[in-house]
């Protein structure tokens, strides 16, 4: 028996990968980011808000997944698990339609940018964008806020 006849059915969509950016877009399918892959944040002063930062992801389907649509969240918590966003977790809903021609036996992913303004931190610290899909947390993304040292004179 090969892969093609076992069946995916059991499986869930998950993160493929997910990273912080300072913008993420998705254009024809693709993520664009400037300047991505980072996990620290320096600011100037504290408390502060941030002016932008984005999260650029991708959700994987197994082959034969119908269950459509599928909800995509993000929550932002300090270091002790608190919701900095409070009851406004930015929530997606994202058309699950699998490609015609996709082998049986197959995964398909969906990118998915998501953009924060003014996010508000009120110490240094660790944090991190909880992701969720179906209301179900699946992805940690962990970065800390430092405050820029300035040099001695």
């Amino acid at each position: 028996m090969d892969i093609s006849e076992i069946g995916f059915s059991g499986l869930k969509p998950s993160i493929d990968f997910a990273f912080l950016a300072d913008a993420v877009q998705v254009v024809g399918g693709k993520l664009f980011a400037l300047g991505g892959g980072w996990d620290q944040l320096l600011v100037g002063t504290l408390p502060t808000r941030h002016s932008t930062m984005g999260i650029g992801l991708r959700v994987t389907f197994p082959w034969g997944w119908d269950k459509s649509p599928v909800k995509v969240g993000v929550d932002l918590q300090d270091q002790d698990g608190r919701s900095v966003m409070g009851p406004r977790m930015l929530q997606r809903r994202i058309p699950v339609k699998q490609p015609s021609r996709l082998p049986p036996g197959s995964v398909f992913g969906y990118p998915i940018a998501f953009t924060f303004n003014s996010l508000p931190f009120q110490s240094e610290g660790d944090y991190s964008f909880v992701i969720h899909l179906d209301e179900e947390p699946v992805h940690r993304l962990r970065f800390t806020v430092r405050r820029r040292r300035r040099p001695r004179a």
